[in-house]
């Protein structure tokens, strides 16, 4: 009992140091922080020893599709002819990401306190990084590449306490919403306020006492509609503050530009997916191989833009060409351009997944339901506009396994805890939070 006391007591250290070292960053094909060097290196322990578990059928999914995206990656840039520093960061992008998903499976899926643990070293070592080695982007926009994540992150952390109840989950997190859409983090702040509606219907439902964990096709379609209305309204009221300068003149300006076109800023903000959508088309199958480069791609989705009226169709900076990288900005479509189809299956299972976690009533008991819907919500988001690599590949396999462990309690929300759910589901549900 004191040995296994130690032990879990040593992993709970290990949950929180993790995702803490991000601010130690090493210039090794390509960077490397130290939590990717402490991964890999648990990831050797775990090996040696035999104890990495992957228990879920959908962790052995995961292992398997992100075994199949590395295998066509390989094979593309075999027949591409990629070159050496190019595929080398491709290999290890993809490998790193299987690396750390086993690891964290390991050690966090099925258990909340360790979780939490590593969502607030995520905010420790998110404001170390800020400090210490801090994004090139962050000295402009200190919010927004800053200190933006690792506050929304401890705001959320805090409305998924077991002591934070009633609609104060719901406060916090359309709060925290709002203060990311005010100082120009509008996807953040977009999945915020869409996690505050979640939470607002599912509370309604626990209310109402909903006869199966299962969201009927029903109240699945009116929640959907209620999503898709509330990011219209946000879109316009977005619209009203920016183009009138009570979000600043900075603000005022860079919406008056990404909105000058035919279809106003839901393009021009992501202006990257015309070339990968074109590069996507010349090569479905096979793809273009890691950190493709063509410059025609980013000539055309130039073109386009002036041919819809952006005003900003050609602010592109002449190091960009002359590199001439595919834009991509989206998960799924990186992943389709670099290494075919297979990448591509990979990240539309992982979108599918998290969408299906959204559409389950949630027992009160579940009290990372807070976070986990702004992860959800964040995940869909990114799987198609954010671009992967660096931290991502460590946030991502976090993210999927906390709704994995919410997902997990689903099947015994109708059974009170007094009156026969398994043990399992009582100590999972009932962990202190630190």
């Amino acid at each position: 009992m004191r040995k296994h006391t130690r032990d879990g007591g040593f992993l709970d250290i290990l949950a929180f140091l993790i995702p803490c070292l991000q601010f130690v960053q090493l210039q090794v094909i390509g960077v490397i922080n130290g939590s990717d060097l402490l991964l890999l290196g648990v990831f050797v322990f775990l090996a040696l020893r035999m104890r990495i578990r992957i228990s879920t059928p959908a962790g052995k999914w995961f292992m398997i599709l992100c075994s199949l995206w590395l295998a066509s990656q390989c094979v593309t840039d075999i027949v591409r002819r990629s070159a050496l520093s190019d595929y080398a960061r491709g290999w290890s992008n993809i490998g790193m990401t299987l690396i750390n998903f086993a690891v964290l499976c390991t050690l966090l899926h099925g258990r909340p306190r360790r979780l939490v643990l590593f969502g607030w070293g995520l905010v420790a070592g998110s404001v170390l990084a800020y400090y210490i080695n801090p994004n090139k982007y962050a000295e402009d926009y200190p919010w927004k590449f800053g200190v933006s994540y690792p506050i929304t992150m401890a705001v959320l952390l805090l409305a998924s306490r077991s002591k934070c109840r009633g609609r104060w989950p719901v406060v916090l997190v359309t709060t925290i919403g709002l203060i990311n859409i005010y100082l120009g983090t509008r996807n953040t702040g977009a999945a915020c306020l869409c996690a505050a509606l979640y939470l607002q219907v599912t509370r309604y439902l626990q209310r109402k006492g909903a006869a199966t964990p299962k969201l009927n096709t029903k109240v699945v379609v009116a929640i959907a509609a209620s999503i898709i209305l509330g990011g219209v309204t946000i879109l316009w009221a977005y619209k009203y503050a920016a183009s009138r300068g009570i979000l600043g003149e900075s603000a005022q300006v860079k919406y008056e530009n990404q909105s000058s076109g035919q279809y106003g800023i839901l393009l021009s903000g992501r202006k990257e997916l015309l070339g990968s959508l074109s590069a996507i088309y010349d090569s479905p199958i096979l793809g273009h191989g890691s950190w493709a480069r063509d410059p025609i791609y980013l000539i055309e989705a130039r073109q386009a833009l002036a041919a819809m009226g952006y005003e900003d169709a050609w602010d592109m900076a002449s190091d960009t060409l002359e590199e001439g990288y595919i834009p991509t900005h989206s998960y799924l479509l990186g992943a389709w351009v670099d290494a075919g189809i297979v990448g591509a299956l990979f990240w539309g299972w992982i979108f599918v997944l998290t969408a299906r976690t959204l559409m389950h009533v949630y027992a009160r008991t579940v009290v990372l339901l807070p976070v986990a819907a702004f992860i959800a919500f964040l995940m869909l988001w990114d799987t198609l506009f954010s671009p992967y690599g660096g931290m991502a590949r460590i946030l991502m396999p976090y993210y999927l396994l906390t709704l994995m462990t919410c997902y997990s309690m689903v099947p015994y929300k109708a059974v009170p805890a007094t009156i026969g759910a398994t043990k399992r589901y009582i100590d999972a549900s009932s962990e202190p939070r630190p």
